[in-house]
């Protein structure tokens, strides 16, 4: 076994972003839009849907939770809503989701700029 091979693995990784330290302020920020973004998700839904504002946070996975989201929160509503969301209605939800997702991936940058 050579000792080349551990060094060129290493070599061979991604850089790693650097570590972007916020301060309490901007930390405050980014839990004050994160709830934004959610909560403003959640009222998409409710109005593509006519789901109620619990419905729609019981359809929605926790945080963490090994399961694919969209799906989740299809059958969920479906089950609750007792029928089917039709292609659109899933569709609508497909680019809220979206917006969701760009959303929380641009705050970073937003915090850091405060």
């Amino acid at each position: 076994m050579s000792l080349l091979a551990p060094v060129a693995a290493v070599q061979a990784a991604p850089p790693v972003p650097p570590v972007v330290q916020l301060t309490p302020g901007q930390v405050a920020f980014m839990q004050v839009e994160t709830r934004r973004i959610e909560e403003n998700f959640v009222q998409k839904v409710m109005s593509i849907t006519g789901a109620t504002h619990d419905q729609v946070l019981r359809a929605i996975p926790a945080k963490g939770r090994l399961t694919d989201r969209l799906p989740r929160i299809y059958s969920s509503l479906e089950r609750d809503l007792k029928a089917p969301l039709s292609v659109e209605q899933q569709g609508l939800i497909f680019a809220a989701d979206g917006e969701r997702k760009q959303a929380l991936k641009e705050l970073p940058a937003q915090a850091a700029a405060k």
